[in-house]
């Protein structure tokens, strides 16, 4: 039998087990999505995410479901969400590692994914982000007006 502190470890364990991690990548804050998804990981991981856009001024987040095996359009809805307030707050958002059968599932739901941004991988999600007027980094061709300085 389990004395209170042992449970309320193991409950801790199981909970941080669930956490998302999130990675700061080229400006971007990327999350890599490899547990089940409940309402409250969703939750935790919206709240989470939101607060170190806040504290971070990333232009760009990257929400990585390579690991997911199962969504529902529940599930797409709450992320889709997600990446609807991280551009309210500044940061483009960007979907990576749909596996086909989720899509496939998705349209057979008739899920509407109008606003979506979508990528293959991470490596085309970060050009999409880092691209000149995507919100990223300002290159010296854009600060210059296209001249390279040449003051035309």
């Amino acid at each position: 039998m389990l004395r209170d502190n042992e449970a309320q470890i193991l409950m801790s364990d199981k909970a941080d087990s669930n956490r998302i991690p999130l990675q700061l990548i080229q400006g971007c804050l990327v999350a890599s999505i490899q547990v089940d998804l409940t309402d409250q990981v969703l939750d935790r991981f919206r709240q989470e995410l939101l607060a170190r856009i806040g504290s971070t001024h990333v232009h760009g987040v990257v929400l990585d479901v390579s690991g997911v095996d199962v969504m529902d359009s529940v599930d797409f809805d709450m992320l889709k969400t997600t990446m609807t307030m991280a551009s309210v707050m500044g940061a483009s958002a960007v979907i990576v590692g749909l596996q086909p059968g989720i899509v496939s599932a998705l349209m057979d739901m008739d899920v509407d994914t109008r606003g979506v941004r979508a990528a293959l991988n991470l490596d085309d999600a970060l050009q999409i982000l880092n691209a000149p007027g995507a919100g990223g980094p300002v290159s010296d061709w854009e600060r210059t007006g296209g001249s390279h300085g040449t003051g035309r």
